[in-house]
């Protein structure tokens, strides 16, 4: 029996002192807050999107950053085997769109309380309201931790202190500190899934469009190409689209968002679609025709952009400025002014960087017996369900390959 430390309460250091404490561990978790779970219960929305029921190939094709390091791992235990962990120990999931997973009882504390549950039967020791101040080696190996009560002394330390993002809850980037000052390379870290502000000044706060062409320019170079939903907010744009066109290109500097309002036409399509109900609506307002094809708000919008009176009526209008409208419906153009920070990030993009880790065991390769799991790792992912996941199963590597003699 080893002694172990996991430092965080979040998703991945549940799991990961559960996982040890199976391996017949005596196992104490260490949480800074006065309750475990904190940014987990906040969570879609409070209900808590625990994973994605899809295949382990689609399940890569989400993960933004260093999916290959996840290979391993998911061979041990995947979103599937998450799935069926709920439902034996009495929390099974329901599903809704694009395969995104949920309690039944659509409320995130009782994944929580399950974990505390699971944690108690164990005999886990729970340490809270104490936060860890700094990590113990000796000779290259993990020998305890530094807390702002004392000193402990253990066989292995599992770091799994959240990224930067929702600071509220206890993610300060403590763990990416520990690291740097044993010299375990850090990628530079970046606030992922954040909605963006733009240089324009429109009154479309509230609008929202589904199945937007979303493109991202660097000069002329695209960092980005892909459909989703927007929002349009008062400072810009965000919505389910742009989140996770943010994690993609945040760290690229990008200057320009192109939107696409009919991804399924190309510019010709949609001219010769307007020329149509223009021929066939002669008399009726512009705008009305318009209003057939984009939300009335929008219209507003690109007529002004285009300095076209709203008053014009079909048959008025010139063969040019058809086509103008048509253009600017494929290729609505925003300047980028700058992307929200971490107080609005879901994830962190980058961290730990994974060459520095053993993937079969989330060990680190310069310091034996100090791992690391979750948020903390330069891991991340679209929304769905898949950053949680990624955490539920660095978090099971990490507590459940701790074997006798081996660490």
């Amino acid at each position: 029996m080893l002694k172990v430390c996991v430092i965080g309460g979040g998703p991945a250091g549940l799991m990961a002192a559960y996982t040890a404490s199976l391996e017949g561990h005596q196992v104490e978790l260490f949480e800074k807050n006065k309750q475990l779970g904190k940014k987990l219960q906040l969570t879609g929305h409070g209900r808590c999107n625990v994973t994605n029921n899809c295949s382990k190939d689609e399940f890569f094709k989400h993960v933004v950053h260093n999916e290959k390091f996840l290979y391993s791992p998911f061979s041990q235990f995947s979103n599937l085997d998450m799935i069926k962990f709920l439902k034996s120990n009495g929390l099974p999931t329901i599903e809704e769109d694009h395969g995104r997973m949920f309690p039944g009882s659509n409320s995130s504390q009782d994944v929580v309380l399950l974990f505390v549950e699971l944690l108690r039967k164990n005999n886990v020791i729970l340490h809270m309201d104490e936060a860890c101040t700094d990590l113990m080696i000796e000779d290259d190996r993990a020998i305890g931790i530094k807390t702002n009560r004392g000193s402990y002394s253990f066989d292995v330390v599992i770091v799994a202190t959240g990224g930067k993002s929702f600071v509220s809850t206890g993610s300060s980037g403590d763990g990416y500190k520990w690291a740097e000052a044993l010299d375990i390379k850090v990628s530079n870290l970046y606030p992922g899934l954040v909605s963006l502000q733009t240089k324009e000044d429109f009154d479309l706060a509230g609008l929202s469009l589904s199945n937007v062409g979303i493109q991202v320019k660097k000069d002329k170079k695209v960092l980005y190409k892909e459909c989703g939903d927007i929002l349009f907010t008062h400072e810009g744009l965000s919505g389910p689209g742009i989140l996770v066109m943010s994690s993609y290109v945040i760290n690229k500097d990008p200057r320009r968002i192109i939107l696409d309002l009919i991804p399924n036409k190309s510019v010709d399509e949609v001219d010769a679609l307007l020329l149509e109900r223009m021929s066939s609506l002669s008399n009726k307002q512009l705008k009305h025709i318009l209003e057939m094809m984009i939300p009335k708000r929008l219209v507003q919008y690109i007529m002004n952009q285009l300095n076209i009176d709203v008053n014009l009526k079909a048959n008025e209008t010139t063969k040019a400025q058809r086509r103008s409208i048509s253009e600017l419906l494929k290729c609505l153009s925003f300047e980028i002014v700058n992307f929200a920070g971490f107080e609005q990030a879901m994830v962190t993009v980058g961290g730990i960087k994974t060459n520095q880790i053993q993937p079969q065991t989330m060990e680190t390769k310069k310091i034996k017996g100090l791992k690391f799991a979750g948020e903390v790792l330069d891991l991340d992912a679209q929304t769905g369900g898949y950053n949680l996941q990624i955490a539920w199963t660095t978090g099971y590597v990490a507590g459940s390959t701790i074997k006798e003699g081996a660490n």
